[in-house]
């Protein structure tokens, strides 16, 4: 029983580190995809200053928004998490 609950243990922590690994790396991707795609932007022939005042305009806005969105994530995540561990 306690072998089950040790392999169990650590099963549960590896899949924890392969979804934190894959977010990371999620992350990156989607950073670099927005770098290439600024720089395409910026440099594109015709785009202009009226253009990119455009789109750093809906970025800001897009920017708020997210904020606003995912300010309480970490709070729920984290009360969720203690209460498994203390009802365990």
């Amino acid at each position: 029983m306690a072998k089950h609950m040790a392999e169990d243990k650590i099963s549960k922590k590896e899949t924890f580190m392969q979804s934190v690994i894959t977010l990371i790396f999620s992350q990156l991707l989607i950073k670099v995809l927005g770098l290439v795609y600024n720089l395409y932007l910026t440099n594109r022939e015709g785009f202009g200053d009226k253009g990119n005042g455009i789109v750093a305009a809906s970025y800001q806005i897009y920017a708020l928004l997210l904020t606003i969105s995912s300010i309480g994530v970490p709070n729920a995540i984290s009360k969720l998490v203690s209460e498994r561990v203390a009802l365990r």
